[in-house]
């Protein structure tokens, strides 16, 4: 088990998606890697270096607001087993989602990580 990288995610309207991300950019001097439109929810998700912006509206942007940020795994199965076993709950199973599988979970200490594996 490994986690290959991590991101702080960062919430925004629709309409200010394009603003946000050439923020992000400046800030940390790297250029938008990958944008997806998450067909599940109608969210883009943009990555900037270490920032995932999500952009939306409505409900789907409200349950997203929950989660502090994401983890990027080698072994989504066995971290929804680890987890468990520290004493965290998974909020939701490990499912298929646009470009791999994820789970989000409640750690012990309160906070909500999105754990993803991308698709190989």
């Amino acid at each position: 088990m490994k986690i290959l990288d991590q991101s702080f995610r960062v919430y925004a309207a629709a309409e200010a998606l394009e603003p946000t991300i050439a923020f992000y950019e400046q800030l940390q001097g790297v250029p938008c890697a990958r944008r997806v439109t998450i067909t599940e929810t109608n969210v883009v998700a943009a990555r900037v270096g270490n920032v995932l912006i999500l952009a939306g509206d409505g409900e789907a942007m409200t349950a997203a607001r929950q989660v502090h940020g994401i983890f990027y795994v080698d072994d989504l199965d066995a971290y929804a087993g680890w987890v468990r076993e520290q004493g965290g709950t998974l909020l939701h199973e490990p499912r298929t989602v646009t470009s791999g599988r994820n789970f989000t979970a409640r750690h012990p200490d309160g906070l909500i990580i999105e754990y993803f594996e991308a698709r190989s």
